[in-house]
């Protein structure tokens, strides 16, 4: 199970020499097992030259005898030369990628975990609460509260089925709420001590209205703020439903981050500020250090230049690097280069789907200044 502290070791890696980096989407319900391993040989093949031989091997060696295909993404990092390798299966799927650089690519992983890494589901009725704690799509933790059973009275001897105060709701449906709310109260504050054992960052709910909006209302002020949405759901969803259901929901909340980054990156490009697009641009302020955010499209490649001294890349053929007067060589993708650059320098990599403003271009930037 890959977690926080995980995270936290991997971002604390700095090697002599360059650890491959490999992203493997293995979802049983897409591709084949063999369609993967294809899909994995040719990326490896792209790196041959950058990766070293060794380390090629080893990923080779992981998913012909070790791997046992279960989960729904794969995440490698290897040095084989300074005995480095970690490998993690995941519940979620990833976007499949190689990369080459003196850190593991580890925003891949840092965007999962900030968008599936520790949530909490509350599904509730008029009497009874369930609550799931996920961690990165896997059922971590559970628990129930079932309050005083929410039933009509009914009309005969000993009963006020039929009688109403003046201008009033009949008595017994005036009960009937008195029940329900004192049960939502109740499922409040069993999900605010959930919430304190488990520490999730997010929270959804599910159900139908009108008691979602009264149990959100019912929520401490701080547990409002957790909440990123709400899905229609039955309270007898078997628990594979309520993950599927809310892994859509988060989805939605992370393409629409996506979808404001792109936004911010070429409106700051647009004004002259902190923000730059087109490869040319963004691979200056990559030499300079200046890249706070990289925005790239999965499908983005092209060749280019690399001065042998100081590294400097660029997409004009140069002869001569006007920084230290190395000489270039061609590179088979700047794109690439540009991503290891940027990961060495401290930089974050966002891999964007689907934008046509950032197909167009290819590359974009958000700047630290």
């Amino acid at each position: 199970m890959f977690g926080q502290k995980d995270l936290r070791e991997l971002a604390a890696i700095r090697t002599e020499t360059p650890i491959l980096s490999v992203y493997l989407n293995v979802d049983p319900t897409e591709h084949t097992t063999e369609e993967y391993k294809l899909s994995l040989r040719q990326m490896l093949k792209d790196v041959e030259g950058h990766a070293s031989t060794e380390d090629i091997e080893a990923v080779k060696r992981f998913f012909d005898h070790e791997y046992d295909w279960s989960g729904r993404g794969v995440v490698i990092f290897s040095n084989q030369s300074e005995g480095f390798w970690r490998n993690y299966s995941l519940a979620l799927p990833v976007a499949s990628g190689v990369t080459v650089a003196r850190k593991p690519y580890i925003w891949p992983l840092a965007a999962l975990m900030d968008t599936y890494g520790s949530y909490a589901v509350a599904l509730i009725d008029r009497q009874k609460v369930r609550l799931f704690l996920y961690e990165l799509g896997e059922l971590r933790d559970g628990l129930e509260y079932e309050g005083q059973d929410v039933r009509k009275l009914k009309k005969g001897r000993g009963s006020s089925g039929g009688a109403e105060r003046r201008g009033g709701a009949p008595i017994s449906g005036r009960r009937e709420e008195e029940v329900a709310q004192r049960n939502i109260r109740e499922a409040a504050k069993t999900t605010e001590q959930f919430f304190r054992r488990t520490s999730p960052k997010q929270l959804i709910i599910a159900g139908a209205e009108p008691t979602v909006t009264h149990f959100r209302k019912a929520l401490p002020k701080a547990l409002q703020d957790k909440v990123i949405g709400v899905i229609n759901l039955n309270m007898n969803a078997p628990e594979s439903e309520v993950r599927e259901r809310s892994l859509e929901l988060l989805r939605e909340v992370e393409l629409e981050r996506e979808k404001k980054l792109v936004d911010t990156v070429f409106t700051e490009a647009a004004k002259g500020r902190n923000g730059v697009i087109r490869l040319a641009d963004t691979l200056g302020a990559a030499h300079e250090g200046r890249i706070q955010t990289l925005i790239i499209d999965r499908d983005y490649h092209r060749s280019g230049y690399q001065c042998r001294n100081c590294s400097y890349i660029t997409d004009q053929p140069l002869e001569i690097c006007p920084f230290c007067g190395g000489e270039f060589v061609e590179i088979s993708d700047a794109a690439e280069a540009l991503v290891t650059k940027v990961i060495e320098d401290g930089g974050e990599v966002e891999v964007i789907d689907h934008y046509p403003k950032i197909k167009e271009f290819g590359v974009g930037a958000l700047l630290r200044y």
